[in-house]
């Protein structure tokens, strides 16, 4: 391995996350900066770079950097609108270049719901979108049938996909569909269609919530409060804005700037030990696997199946992801914190003593990792976006 251990996450957070909390988004997101600041055992004096969007909020300035450095009340370097990988390799970036030592990621979402099931931010007013009537799930499909289509890919996977993940929820009792299952890929057939071939359980979820995470220099990492876990670099590419047009596997091309990353740190892909993959919609499990080169475009279906499940080669989003954990309107920091909460062992579950950092292994209460030591946090993976970084345990 030829990556360096000169970034570091030391701080993490997320709120409980729930439907209609009666918070907003900025409460939210301060609630959460405060917890992963205070779980690195650093101060907000001693923050000089700031990534995340829609913040501030409420003074209708905007997320610039003089009104951030204003409403944080000192100074700051750099501020920028992203999250989760993506954010995480900018951080890295203006650590590793001495542009900033501390950096916060924050993000929040507080969702107006029209019913229980629909967000608002899910009927985009695009040109695609808008004289349709579709909603978020309806591109998806659409997305979903051309892999189909092009690569003999089935609902059988999908379904496959979803209720691994669910049942990793089923046993986290922070996840929004904790003790909701367990699921088969038969039960996850079975419920209600939303758009062919996606069913409701085939789905994400809609609900309120925020996360942080702080990043620092080796040097700094060594006087806070926990282990680090360090940030190796990944890849992220932009390909055009997601939502405006219909969905189409134009992602699928950002394989070799993925690929490319893994050989740059000198990693391949058989050494990483967990996978977070951002599962807005079942099928994408596979999809962002051929995507990141785990495997070839058309064998995610078969190569999911030997590697997914918490014993296997790559466990999936042991919190239970987009779909069984929360989808807060931003969710892109949860891939790298369940990431770090595997390996610090502070993985809470149904095992007795899972508080204690105890575990049975026992999968029907047990979503613990055996023992990660360098794991892959994707970025959405939503048609105009891709990007994923390696973390290593300390």
């Amino acid at each position: 391995m030829t990556a360096k251990r000169d970034v570091a996450i030391v701080g993490i957070h997320a709120t409980p996350q729930r439907r209609r909390m009666g918070k907003t988004v900025i409460g939210l997101m301060m609630e959460s900066l405060n917890g992963s600041l205070d779980d690195a055992g650093l101060q907000m004096s001693d923050v000089d770079a700031l990534i995340a969007y829609d913040f501030p909020a409420g003074n209708g300035e905007g997320a610039t950097d003089g009104n951030v450095a204003w409403q944080l009340k000192q100074p700051i370097n750099f501020v920028w609108q992203q999250s989760g990988a993506s954010a995480v390799l900018t951080g890295a970036a203006l650590i590793r270049d001495g542009l900033a030592e501390v950096v916060v990621i924050p993000a929040a979402g507080a969702q107006a719901t029209d019913t229980e099931a629909t967000a608002a931010y899910t009927r985009p007013g695009y040109e695609f979108t808008e004289w349709t009537g579709s909603i978020t799930p309806a591109q998806f499909a659409l997305q979903a049938r051309r892999h189909m289509h092009l690569y003999g890919s089935t609902v059988d996977d999908f379904a496959y996909a979803a209720s691994t993940i669910r049942n990793n929820a089923h046993i986290n009792p922070e996840a929004m569909m904790f003790s909701r299952g367990p699921y088969t890929p038969a039960d996850i057939l079975k419920a209600r269609m939303v758009a062919d071939p996606l069913t409701l359980l085939m789905c994400s979820l809609t609900n309120d919530g925020a996360s942080c995470i702080v990043l620092t220099s080796a040097e700094r990492a060594r006087y806070c409060r926990k282990a680090p876990v360090w940030v190796l670099g990944g890849a992220m590419e932009s390909r055009k804005t997601s939502y405006l047009e219909a969905p189409s596997l134009d992602i699928i091309n950002s394989r070799d700037k993925m690929m490319r990353g893994f050989e740059r740190l000198g990693v391949r892909h058989e050494d990483t030990d967990m996978v977070m993959i951002y599962d807005h919609f079942a099928h994408s499990v596979q999809v962002q696997m051929e995507a990141l080169g785990f495997c070839k475009p058309g064998e995610g279906g078969a190569y999911i199946r030997e590697v997914m499940g918490l014993d296997q080669k790559h466990p999936v989003c042991p919190d239970g992801g987009n779909q069984g954990y929360s989808h807060n309107m931003i969710p892109y920091n949860f891939k790298i914190i369940e990431i770090v909460k595997q390996m610090r062992n502070e993985i809470i579950d149904l095992c007795p003593q899972s508080a204690e950092g105890i575990h049975t292994y026992d999968r029907s209460i047990c979503r613990k990792v055996r023992d990660p030591k360098l794991s892959v946090a994707c970025g959405p993976m939503t048609e105009g976006r891709h990007s994923f970084v390696l973390l290593e345990k300390n």
